[in-house]
């Protein structure tokens, strides 16, 4: 699953050292919806993590040919 805009956006912000509160402002939307643009990004990359050690696991390439 392809993170969002926003979710990017917001990763990008945390990177740079910004608070929830700083991206609220700055991206015009409340704290809470940074928070769970937040949280779903984490899940996402979480999931494709996971994803991937099976693959492993299971010698699945995906190298192109």
């Amino acid at each position: 699953m392809l993170l969002t805009k926003k979710e990017v956006e917001v990763l990008k912000l945390k990177k740079q050292g910004f608070t929830q509160n700083e991206m609220a402002k700055r991206l015009k939307i409340s704290q809470p919806a940074v928070s769970n643009f937040f949280n779903n990004a984490l899940k996402k990359i979480r999931d494709a993590n996971d994803v991937l050690k099976m693959a492993r696991e299971v010698n699945i390439n995906f190298e192109k040919p």
